[in-house]
């Protein structure tokens, strides 16, 4: 047989993480996870699962106010989800969340920005990639949660999904979708 090109993924050890490094995280009663390296700053590392870690609402009662940060979802993050992680990467992580629409898609689309309240991120380099911005639960492919909610002029119940990853859109906040978190890590 004549030699071909092939890539390899090899698990090493080391203290110089890069944009595309991988680590395994293994969540109590969820499961093993990857999650990805997307961005190096001085204030640490942000990972994000490759896959949903579970299907939730964002909130139970259907209403965006409040946004993410008052929502039932980061409550459940921050009670639940940040105890499930091991120690020794718990107690390395700051801003455990879900995505954004900047993160994910950027901001160059009219509908999205006139629909829903923008952050301020930038794309990520890998987010470029549709297929980087749909993820699997269970391994079925599922739409799942971004940070961003409707504004209040036009929606008091819908936040971004990401579905086929072409472009962000809205769901009521009592759906269950996806929940793929990211999270920072630091020194």
């Amino acid at each position: 047989m004549e030699s071909i090109k092939v890539l390899r993924r090899q698990e090493t050890e080391t203290k110089e993480i890069k944009v595309g490094d991988q680590i395994l995280v293994s969540l109590v009663e969820l499961g093993d996870f990857t999650a990805t390296a997307h961005k190096i700053a001085d204030k640490g590392i942000l990972f994000i699962f490759d896959e949903y870690v579970t299907s939730r609402p964002m909130n139970s009662k259907n209403t965006n106010e409040g946004g993410y940060e008052e929502s039932d979802l980061k409550d459940w993050f921050d009670s639940v989800l940040l105890e499930a992680f091991p120690d020794e990467l718990r107690s390395r992580i700051a801003n455990l969340s879900i995505p954004s629409i900047g993160e994910l898609f950027g901001h160059d689309d009219k509908w999205v920005n006139a629909y829903f309240e923008l952050d301020e991120d930038k794309q990520l380099a890998l987010m470029k990639k549709q297929r980087n911005r749909i993820a699997y639960f269970n391994n079925e492919w599922v739409w799942g949660w971004l940070r961003n909610r409707a504004k209040k002029n036009i929606s008091s119940t819908d936040f971004a999904y990401v579905g086929c990853g072409k472009s962000p859109n809205a769901h009521g906040a009592r759906g269950s979708l996806g929940v793929r978190p990211e999270f920072w890590m630091i020194e």
